[in-house]
């Protein structure tokens, strides 16, 4: 968040609307309407996850540059499509999954029309047999007004855990 934009407050009709926002795309993701999920999203997407570390803390954040993934429109395309087929073999049959999220805090960018938005998540994954998943931490994105909904500009996903001992990262965040 940056220290130079204006705090939207949560008893506000804008707020109100990017909240709406982040649990409708909640339940793109849980009911698989993946497609739908991605146009959900500016033609310019950075969507990238960090490799988190503990071994030096900046801010309370410490991650590497590297990530587990740093995807694009069109990888986040081809991401998509494969779990529309019979090929995604880490998803046949499809994980269960329920996105949740809470804590936004909402700020307007000192530079434009963006909003840029801290949303601590949790994402659940049961797939057959394996052992129940969990994901947490927070992510920051930056949100371009589209008509009366918005566009992710900016995704990054950062996990609370340091290790993740999830048999995939298959799952959408």
């Amino acid at each position: 968040m940056s220290a130079l934009g204006t705090a939207i407050l949560p008893n506000t009709e804008e707020y109100g609307r990017v909240l709406e926002f982040l649990h409708h795309e909640a339940e793109l993701l849980d009911t698989y309407r993946f497609a739908e999920w991605l146009e959900l999203f500016a033609p310019e997407i950075e969507y990238t996850m960090p490799v988190r570390t503990t071994q030096f803390l900046t801010d309370g954040e410490g991650f590497h540059e590297s990530g587990f993934f740093v995807d694009d429109h069109a990888t986040l395309m081809t991401r998509v499509k494969r779990l529309e087929t019979e090929f995604a073999w880490a998803e046949t049959p499809p994980s269960r999954t329920r996105h949740f999220v809470s804590n936004l805090r909402l700020e307007r960018s000192a530079a434009g029309p963006e909003l840029e938005a801290r949303i601590g998540f949790m994402v659940t994954r049961t797939r057959q047999d394996l052992d129940y998943q969990l994901f947490t931490g927070v992510r920051r994105d930056l949100l371009v007004p589209d008509g009366d909904a918005f566009k992710v500009r900016r995704r990054t996903i950062l996990v609370d855990q340091t290790v993740i001992t999830a048999t995939n990262l298959s799952v959408l965040f």
